[in-house]
Formats: C-alpha cells, structure tokens, sequence
C-alpha cells in the first residue's frame, strides 16, 4: 500500500486529504492516472502546477513521472499557485 497525502488544490481536486493507493508499487505517472480518474475536479491536477515529493523528496529531482514508489513510501503532492504579469515595464533611468 502506497499513502498519498494530497494538499491544498489537490486535496479539493480528489475530495480527501488521503488515499490508500492498494499496489506493492506504482510509478508517479499511474498515480496521476489514477487520481485524475477519480477526482472531483480533475483539472485542478495539471502536471504542470503541482508538486510531488516521495518521503518528503522532490520526484523531479528523482525520475520524475517515472519514479517508481512502493508500499511503505509517503507521496505527497500539493498544487501550486502562482501568479504573474504579463506586462513589460520599460523604466528609463536617465531622469532617475
């Protein structure tokens, strides 16, 4: 049994702050997998905002997607959330 401990946007995408995911192992790509199936709002766990650490690891430093977890391992993974600007300010220091 793998524990999955979802934060923040993950945790309302899913609907529970934890899963038993019921495998010996599983790559981060099958949980994905698995948790977009079954999630509330499946959207909110778009690879590209969320962050996920293996016993408080980093998975990007790992094999990323393809790092393998198995029973026993913590898989924790929170949404990230972030802003920006898309406007480009020009400041001119000549006057400054």
């Amino acid at each position: 049994m793998i524990t999955i401990k979802l934060l923040g946007g993950a945790k309302k995408a899913v609907g529970r702050s934890c899963i038993i995911f019921n495998k010996p192992f599983a790559s981060i790509s099958e949980i994905l997998t698995f948790l977009r199936e079954n999630a509330v709002e499946s959207k909110i766990l778009n690879p590209d905002n969320i962050l996920i650490a293996i016993n408080g690891a980093d998975s990007a430093l790992l094999s990323g997607n393809e790092t393998l977890v198995k029973t026993g391992d913590m898989v924790t993974i929170v949404t990230v959330i972030h802003g920006g600007c898309f406007d480009i300010f020009l400041i001119h220091t000549e006057n400054v």
